[in-house]
């Protein structure tokens, strides 16, 4: 009797392998599904080796275990020839290239060797060319053995060749590890071809399969398991690599509103429930009209699906549509009105539409701002001015930043107490070489995202001290401007330095200067925030607070910081007429006055909203009712002028 060992260890590697993706529900997807099947398909080889060993043991044989004996081998032989076609298979899956395979003629050329084998193996029970099993010796090769191995062999050299050409698809350590399959297979078999006994060519490849698991499939980086589907990094790379392969895909983008504040809000695990029920509802309409998908998600709430258009049953934005529809009908039905998801859903026919992986990534991400609709057809947008202002944002903001492509605009700030303008906000502007005026709220993000947000807001100061250093501001009735700092800003080592080599180079009176922190970013603050922050304290610059009213507000908080100015965000403005919102932007201002805070009062557009403010004693009025924000020459125009006539005793 041969030496078993080798496949009973074999065996036990292959059951853990099964186990697993049984456990974790992995082989729902495509290369996973493509690799549980070569493991299932080497259990069962391994099992029959197994059997027939102790069936054609000891001699001589029954009529029973002769059939049996014919029956194991039959089955070992036709198994493993096929797990070498599966594994051919699963190396297209991991480049992304199996849609070259999907046709008629491809499947027939593809399994043609493997039919020959099968048909061999089908005639053996008759002529015993393959091998036969004897009451008298057994076990025994027939003449025609050869021809599996021959098969055998094509189909690794076909793997190895299709490998090396498809190398780019892979990274190194995917690469090796794919390639060791073989390599390892082929010297079992060389070796179980001379020592018989040794059993060691299924060994040899389960340890190939558990390399292959270790560097190739990698669960734990390709799945959320918690979500349950594949992440954001993985959809980088399967798209990258199904761009490469020039696939016909359609992407289709959904983005939930509000994913991150309801995380927030509800917590981790009403989060992530509100999440796999969107997941679900996508799996679910997909599964019920039949497309073949893969699903990925990015956090707060980016859900992507990766469809092959080929085999697409319907048209992409009527897809889109029926999904819409899928979602709302979901919502009416279960989930409590809180947690409804409102989606956004891209639609990207790739090439059609896009064929580069940035401009696929940035559609992806930024469709929401290009349009407002509910569903958006990539092939609607691309072209326009604003994909191409998304498209090439990062040209946009190295040209602002390297040549002075930033416009300040400055709105002015009222003085109640005062009757005239008293202080300004700057604004950043980009006048592209381009594409001419963007708005701060396309290129701020932009910069967030891209981190050259920091860049962009030593740009903005160095302008405003330029401006200040050529006007004398205080002439005009400006005591001090203020300036926006950013969280990557306040972050830096290296603000405080460079604050004060601007401050020298254009000889700027710190008092004269304002600079405003977020409520948001308070909640967050740190060391390195908290020093810098006090640095310039002490340096001589003052600190307000923004957009007070749109976080998580505490007053402790706010009572313990050194601020100037606490600056009401708009939407409590936009709300000061009902009864709650009276009551809350009355207290609000009692509250900061009771704390000697100075308020500032954003987004005051009309007369009504201001006479109202001025009885609730505010200090100072921001908003297009006095001024919009203005370029530095018309600014100080209009200030002198409305100055000068307050002054005069003229309104």
């Amino acid at each position: 009797m041969k030496n078993i060992y080798f496949d009973i260890c074999a065996g036990a590697i292959f059951l853990i392998l099964v186990f697993t993706f049984n456990r974790r529900n992995l082989n729902k997807y495509r290369m996973f599904s493509m690799f549980y099947m070569i493991s299932l398909t080497s259990l069962f080889c391994v099992a029959a080796d197994i059997l027939m060993e102790y069936t054609v043991n000891p001699l001589p044989l029954s009529r029973t275990a002769v059939f049996l004996g014919t029956i194991f081998s039959f089955v070992y032989k036709f198994l493993r020839n096929a797990t070498l076609v599966i594994y051919l298979v699963f190396i297209f899956s991991v480049t992304r290239t199996d849609y070259r395979i999907r046709s008629g003629k491809m499947r027939g050329i593809l399994w043609a060797p493997n039919c020959l084998t099968i048909l061999l193996l089908v005639t053996n029970f008759k002529t015993g060319w393959v091998f036969t099993v004897t009451s008298e010796g057994g076990y025994a090769r027939g003449d025609l053995l050869w021809v599996l191995y021959v098969v055998s062999a094509l189909y690794a050299f076909a793997g190895i060749g299709y490998l090396i050409v498809c190398k780019r698809y892979l990274d190194t350590e995917k690469f090796f590890a794919l390639l060791f399959v073989y390599i390892l297979t082929i010297a079992a078999v060389l070796i179980q071809m001379v020592r018989p006994e040794l059993m060691v060519e299924m060994f040899a490849t389960a340890i190939g399969m558990l390399i292959t698991m270790m560097f190739v499939i990698r669960p734990e980086e390709r799945i959320d398991t918690t979500l349950g589907v594949q992440t954001w990094k993985t959809f980088q790379g399967d798209l990258f690599n199904t761009i490469l392969s020039r696939q016909k895909i359609m992407l289709m983008v959904i983005q939930a509103d509000h994913g991150e504040e309801k995380r927030e809000f509800f917590g981790d695990a009403v989060y992530y429930a509100y999440v796999r029920e969107i997941i679900s509802c996508v799996e679910q309409y997909c599964k019920s009209t039949g497309v073949h998908y893969e699903i990925y998600c990015e956090a707060p709430a980016n859900i992507y699906l990766i469809i092959d258009e080929n085999v697409l049953p319907r048209e992409p934005e009527q897809m889109a549509a029926g999904c819409l529809e899928y979602f709302h009908q979901r919502m009416k039905q279960g989930s409590e009105e809180e947690m409804w998801f409102h989606p956004h859903i891209c639609v990207i026919r790739c090439p059609e539409d896009l064929q580069e992986y940035s401009e696929i990534i940035n559609m992806c991400h930024r469709f929401t701002v290009m349009s407002s609709e509910e569903i958006v057809c990539a092939s609607r947008i691309v072209g326009t001015r604003d994909f191409e202002i998304q498209n090439h944002m990062e040209n946009i903001l190295n040209r602002a930043i390297e040549h002075n492509g930033l416009e300040m605009y400055y709105q002015p700030i009222y003085s109640i107490a005062e009757g005239r303008f008293r202080s300004a906000e700057a604004l950043a502007r980009i006048n592209d070489s381009v594409y001419g005026m963007i708005s701060p709220a396309v290129f701020i993000p932009a910069a967030e995202r891209t981190g050259m947000i920091e860049l962009l807001g030593m740009a903005v100061i160095e302008s405003v001290f330029r401006f200040m250093s050529e006007h004398d501001l205080k002439k005009a009735g400006i005591s001090f401007i203020e300036i926006n700092l950013s969280v990557a800003q306040c972050v830096q080592p290296q603000l405080v330095q460079r604050i004060q080599e601007l401050q020298e180079r254009y000889g700027i009176d710190p008092s004269c200067v304002n600079f405003e922190i977020t409520e948001t970013m308070i909640e967050s603050i740190d060391r390195v925030m908290s020093d810098n922050l006090n640095r310039l304290l002490e340096m001589g610059y003052t600190l307000s607070l923004d957009d007070y009213g749109m976080g998580f507000s505490n007053v402790g908080r706010v009572r313990k910081l050194p601020l100037r100015l606490i600056k009401i965000d708009k939407s409590l403005v936009d709300d000061m007429f009902t009864d709650e919102g009276s009551v809350i932007i009355r207290n609000t201002v009692e509250m900061m006055r009771g704390i000697n805070k100075q308020v500032v009062m954003e987004g005051v557009e009309d007369r009504e909203v201001l006479d109202a403010l001025i009885t609730m004693n505010c200090d100072y009025i921001q908003g297009f009712y006095f001024s919009r924000p203005l370029p530095e020459k018309t600014f100080l125009e209009y200030v002198m002028t409305h100055n000068n006539v307050q002054a005069a005793g003229g309104t």
